[in-house]
């Protein structure tokens, strides 16, 4: 079994990458099928095969790792299609995840969306109230008992539950993560009376402070899991009946690798784990290449997705929104606007603005070019018409596409409402959205502190190439990446990690910190990562682990994170850690920031990785700088610096070799995506075989 083989799938296309033994990368795409996400990840599998000359059942067999990142449990809260849950918690705090957090209205909102305060709402609640019951019990802020648990009215609270049809339930009390006996003890309840029921408990989900957060994650644990794990259970056995003979692993949204199993009652660590890929993917590129500040951006069908990558490593968020509900469980920092190929162009009622996203065609119907029966002008449709894609060779040919149909969309929704040519109307279609992706990449580096000309920034997705020299350009980063395997490069990302296992335990301190509880701390939480890892096959020899803590002024409300020094904890290994805070502190609030106050440590954390061998890359030498053996057409290409149309070189990605440079105007056409180099712009092919494009002397 020599064979990797990683898919990622997308709310538009579903990706697929294979490694060999010598290191050599196949991939391919198939439509993502939000019915059963199954039957799309099969398909693009089953497309990787026979670009390898090979059937679906020949590559399975020969795969020794299959990883995969999935949107089902992104989808099931989207869509509210998740299971029927109910909340048990404590006596008097039922209300606490239906009134939220102050800000919840505004969550995860771009700024669009922030425009019409009037219509903001909370989130839409995914427990309703009468699915909430509270039970008798109490345990105080040092994890005594201060009111037993009453296991009488426990039992009526799940009896009621489930006379009320639910298929989940969530059990959260008050300081649980100090003293989770109440807890437990109402599992253990639930589980031998009802084992039909899944059940999820704050202790083994979230054991952190902050009561609505550890809540609402485990609420979203409960209402996503079940779905979640009928849709693994489903992939499993179809990999298996197809020559599958070892059970496939799943991003995490942490980022590493974890079993199929694990997964399926994790469904909350599941959310955004696809988009994650391409941050580990580019963090492992940017080893390779002398890049250890990226900005990643991806441009799917349906969004942009920015993280950042800093002295090496995915930045991480320890408190993420998902669809307005604040969660406890870290992730890696990707922020996402719906702003991708599919995205919908529009005309605002009342101000005649014409807007782009966040509305998305999606894959069925998809834009109106695609002649599946979509009849809204979207980004693809535009740059259809402006001559940046081959109506017969996308996806490699694969799909034709309709420029009649793509003409009427944009005349019909856009020119003639606003009295601009098509073509006009098109070019409009992607400024707005270059300028939108632009935005973004300011607000997740300038706004968090950072200077994007320190940063290189790698674009890749599906659209990325075809939009990344206006974007770039506006933002002024260091240098620009386009990989090798762009289009499909979250799935490259996906095939690059590891094992992980991230546990964390909250333990609220006052400076002067104890070295002794904090080594004690960090000694238990090791060893909880190191027998996840071990359950996941992992030696500890291969293992590593990390260590943070989130810190804050005390009566602050927002937490820095922060990394821990190796090594057992005390006078300047202390000190270190409290230089790192300020120094943190003040990189996000601003020079100054910190204060001469009391500080707290609240949250620890330990992040475990398998370190796993896998196919080496390796470099080809240079060769020639004139590209003309890739060049395979003209065509004409709209650009508005020179006034409209202008005939246009393009080449053909496979056919660049390492050493080739181009000046733009250009377009570099692959089989699963599109380059476009603006006038003045200098693209160059390394020897990893990505592609360097010079935003600096470009004009757009």
């Amino acid at each position: 079994m020599d064979r990797l083989v990683a898919v990622d799938s997308g709310g538009t296309f579903t990706d697929c990458v294979t490694l060999d033994a010598a290191g050599l990368v196949r991939s391919a795409k198939a439509p993502s099928t939000p019915d059963d996400f199954s039957e799309g990840v099969v398909q693009s599998v089953a497309r990787a095969a026979a670009a390898e000359g090979v059937e679906l059942e020949a590559l399975l067999e020969r795969t020794g790792s299959f990883c995969h990142g999935t949107t089902v449990a992104t989808n099931a809260l989207l869509t509210r299609s998740g299971s029927t849950v109910g909340l048990i918690t404590t006596k008097g705090h039922e209300d606490a995840i239906i009134i939220g957090r102050t800000i919840q209205k505004a969550a995860g909102l771009s700024e669009s969306e922030l425009s019409n305060l009037a219509h903001l709402e909370k989130a839409v609640p995914i427990v309703p109230r009468p699915l909430i019951k509270g039970v008798t019990e109490r345990i105080d802020y040092r994890g005594s008992v201060v009111v037993p648990l009453d296991t009488d009215e426990a039992a009526g609270a799940v009896a009621e539950l489930v006379d009320a049809g639910v298929e989940a339930i969530a059990v959260c009390f008050l300081w649980s993560f100090l003293n989770p006996d109440h807890e437990r003890a109402v599992a253990e309840l639930i589980r031998s009376r009802h084992p039909h029921l899944f059940v999820t408990v704050s202790c083994e989900v979230a054991p952190v402070i902050k009561e609505y957060e550890r809540c609402a994650t485990t609420v979203l644990n409960g209402y996503l899991s079940r779905t979640t794990h009928a849709y693994i259970s489903k992939l499993q056995q179809r990999l298996a009946d197809g020559g599958l003979a070892k059970d496939p692993v799943v991003m995490q949204s942490i980022g590493g690798l974890t079993r199929a199993e694990t997964s399926k009652g994790r469904a909350v660590t599941l959310l955004g784990s696809g988009p994650t890929g391409g941050v580990f993917g580019a963090a492992a590129l940017g080893t390779l290449i002398g890049a250890e500040n990226i900005v990643t951006t991806d441009v799917g069908g349906t969004s942009f997705d920015v993280g950042l990558v800093t002295d090496g490593e995915p930045l991480v968020v320890g408190t993420p929104v998902f669809d307005k509900y604040h969660t406890v469980l870290p992730v890696i920092d990707v922020v996402s606007i719906g702003a991708g190929g599919g995205s919908v162009a529009w005309i605002e009622p009342g101000t005649g603005l014409v807007k782009v996203g966040p509305q998305s065609a999606g894959a069925v119907p998809g834009p109106a070019c695609y002649g599946a029966g979509g009849t809204r002008p979207t980004v693809t449709d535009a740059n259809l018409l402006l001559g940046r894609l081959d109506a017969d060779y996308f996806l490699g040919g694969q799909r034709r596409l309709h420029a009649d149909l793509a003409t009427a969309a944009i005349e019909t929704h856009l020119a003639a409402p606003t009295g601009l040519s098509v073509h006009e109307a098109a070019m409009a279609v992607v400024d707005i959205l270059d300028a939108r992706m632009a935005d973004l990449v300011r607000m997740s580096t300038i706004g968090r502190g950072y200077d994007p000309r320190e940063f290189a920034l790698f674009a890749f997705g599906g659209a990325g190439p075809l939009h990344v020299g206006a974007y770039a350009a506006d933002v002024g980063t260091q240098r620009t990446v386009v990989p090798t395997n762009s289009a499909v490069f979250s799935a490259f990302g996906i095939a690059a990690s590891d094992p992980v296992a991230v546990v964390q335990a909250s333990d609220p301190m006052v400076a002067p910190f104890d070295g002794d509880r904090l080594d004690a701390v960090y000694a238990e939480l090791t060893e909880r990562a190191v027998e996840e890892l071990a359950a996941n096959g992992v030696t500890p020899a291969d293992i590593t682990a990390t260590r943070e803590v989130e810190m804050r002024y005390r009566g602050q409300v927002h937490e820095v994170r922060v990394p821990v020094p190796d090594g057992p904890l005390g006078g300047d290994s202390l000190a270190a850690l409290m230089e790192e805070f300020r120094l943190r502190y003040n990189r996000r609030y601003g020079s100054g920031a910190a204060a001469d106050s009391a500080v707290e440590a609240r949250t620890f954390v330990v992040r475990g990785v398998g370190r796993q061998a896998k196919p080496a890359l390796r470099p080809a030498p240079l060769g020639p700088e004139d590209p003309a053996a890739a060049l395979v057409a003209e065509r004409p290409v709209w650009f508005r610096p020179l006034g409209g149309f202008a005939s246009t070189p393009i080449y053909r990605r496979e056919l660049l070799e390492p050493g080739n440079g181009i000046e733009g105007q250009a377009m570099i056409e692959a089989s699963n995506t599109t380059m476009l180099i603006h006038p003045g712009q200098r693209a160059e092919v390394d020897a990893w075989g990505n592609i360097l494009l010079d935003t600096t002397g470009g004009t757009r």
